[in-house]
């Protein structure tokens, strides 16, 4: 996998010599984020997946630019921003509205205002009904983005420990 990563990658002196990319070149010329370790690739899988569920346009701009600010790996970032694909993100949305609204409802109704789950507000218009579900849905692709970082760092580190695991025991059964 990791000499797929390096064939499709541009090389550092191209991104460093483009000019759009002059005014970060700085972080891009760090060689931390040049190399694959288990913490980088952990951090841009992360930063990606956080991403991906936030920011609806430009996704993959953002970030390359975190992973290149956090030093995390700058081609696992982009990547991960995809499993949000404009064919997922309408259950993706529809899934964080009723996640969001089941978790910001007891607090809607303590305060005596209109529950989240029965409706928007009497006269019907679209800008009340966007306003009313903006916040849970907001509120739940919060929830979602951070779930996702934290399971994508995870499942970094647990599967570069198992690919470092299958390797030793391959080498041990080679000398006996």
């Amino acid at each position: 996998m990791r000499n797929w990563f390096k064939r499709i990658s541009p090389d550092r002196e191209a991104l460093l010599a483009n000019r759009w990319l002059r005014p970060v070149a700085h972080r891009l010329a760090h060689p931390e984020i040049w190399h694959f370790n288990r913490r980088n690739v952990a951090r841009g899988v992360a930063l990606g997946l956080f991403v991906g569920f936030l920011v609806p346009l430009g996704q993959i701009v953002i970030a390359a630019l975190l992973a290149a600010s956090a030093r995390g790996n700058r081609l696992p970032a982009p990547r991960a921003t995809l499993p949000p694909t404009p064919l997922l993100s309408p259950p993706i949305y529809y899934a964080a509205w009723r996640t969001g609204s089941f978790l910001l409802s007891p607090w809607r109704d303590a305060t005596g205002a209109e529950s989240v789950t029965t409706g928007p507000v009497a006269d019907g218009s679209m800008l009340a009904m966007l306003g009313s579900a903006s916040v849970p849905t907001i509120a739940g692709l919060i929830l979602f983005a951070s779930v996702s970082a934290l399971l994508g760092f995870a499942l970094v580190h647990l599967a570069w420990r198992l690919s470092l695991w299958r390797q030793w025991r391959r080498r041990g059964g080679e000398r006996t």
